[in-house]
């Protein structure tokens, strides 16, 4: 009778968890600020880190070469870190970047240290951040520096979405990312939780160099996001917005296969063992053991069937929970997905939580050829 009492006690926990993660992400205004009405706006910098990405720049400068922001107000930087394809030609090829090249060896958070070259290469007072696999809408500079400028932000975490191709792997990718995003947004509309993603970010030089970047976090490969602003948080808490703005959302696309997706979950699990915020700490280890109990649950299940009919219906009320949350995010991003896709997706996601928890706990991964320890 124990595991069914948990598991029965877990699920109210955990829909209690979701259903204040959905008002939280429905009350961040949504509402755009009207531009600010001036003619000199001032210089922002993009900084973009990238290695071995001629895929993909070229999309992301051309999106850049059509932003709304006056181009000769926008410092494009790319740094170039120790690319071993076409990723330095490419970015010739368009004359308002400025190429970088990160040329340390040996170290352990090379883009954190690429983020921090690009910074210290420009004069500019605003600063934005990129992946080279991104593609911004054509007013993402002017609502980034729109919201920063009228919210006198320290912090702005913006909206990510994850471009798939259909496939099994592809849909379920943005699912979870879905999920991720309205977690990030409801925390920060919270006062809760302290997350951003890399992709899309803003903030002012002046707050970067005043929490000394990322001193203190160089052994860590990944984190450049979530390490900086949870510094920033401990100088300018109240200064810290998510921006839900369709015209601020950037695009990426889901990992091509298994298993690079599955090494991106582990990097970006590695850090947790490191994390000091204790709301996140508690919320991350409540999450997995409810889906560990799951797990161990449907094991069970061999030895008594009974226990099975007791995980459909916990597997049911999980969905019927979390689906308005995740309807929610979904019709910010203009994203479709149907209920009975959404429910037999479950036990998928309860396996990769559980998971890729473990495997991050090890932080052994490996990325864009390097293999992090």
């Amino acid at each position: 009778m124990l595991l069914p009492g948990l598991l029965i006690l877990a699920t109210l926990l955990y829909g209690g968890l979701i259903y204040y993660f959905r008002w939280g992400w429905e009350a961040i205004p949504q509402d755009p600020n009207p531009p600010i009405q001036q003619t000199d706006w001032p210089t922002v910098a993009v900084i973009i880190p990238a290695r071995n990405e001629e895929q993909n720049i070229g999309n992301l400068l051309q999106a850049l070469a059509a932003q709304s922001y006056p181009l000769n107000k926008v410092e494009v930087l790319v740094v170039n870190d120790h690319s071993t394809d076409r990723t330095a030609a490419i970015v010739s090829q368009f004359p308002f970047a400025k190429s970088i090249l990160l040329e340390e060896e040996g170290i352990i958070a090379y883009k954190k240290k690429a983020l921090e070259k690009g910074i210290a290469k420009t004069n500019a007072a605003w600063i934005l951040c990129t992946d080279a696999d991104c593609v911004p809408t054509k007013d993402w500079v002017l609502t980034m520096m729109n919201t920063l400028l009228t919210k006198q932000a320290s912090f702005l975490a913006a909206p990510v979405y994850l471009k798939n191709n259909g496939s099994l792997l592809g849909r379920f990718q943005t699912l979870d990312f879905l999920v991720l995003q309205g977690i990030t947004g409801a925390g920060l509309q919270l006062r809760m939780l302290y997350m951003a993603n890399g992709a899309n970010m803003g903030y002012p030089r002046y707050v970067f160099e005043s929490v000394k970047g990322y001193d203190g976090n160089e052994k860590l490969a990944s984190g450049d996001d979530f390490f900086l602003l949870h510094k920033i948080k401990e100088q300018y808490t109240s200064q810290i917005y998510f921006l839900k703005n369709q015209q601020a959302i950037m695009q990426t696309a889901a990992m091509p296969d298994w298993t690079s997706f599955i090494q991106q979950q582990i990097r970006w699990a590695s850090k947790s063992p490191y994390y000091s915020d204790l709301a996140l700490k508690v919320v991350l280890a409540s999450v997995w053991i409810y889906n560990a109990l799951l797990i161990v649950g449907a094991l069970l299940t061999v030895l008594n069937p009974t226990t099975g009919i007791l995980l459909l219906v916990v597997w049911l009320c999980k969905t019927i929970v979390e689906w308005p949350f995740v309807r929610s995010v979904a019709r910010f991003f203009n994203h479709r997905i149907e209920w009975f896709e959404f429910f037999l997706f479950q036990p998928l996601h309860v396996l990769y939580i559980a998971g890729t928890g473990l495997l991050g706990l090890k932080g052994s991964y490996e990325w864009k050829g390097r293999r992090i320890r």
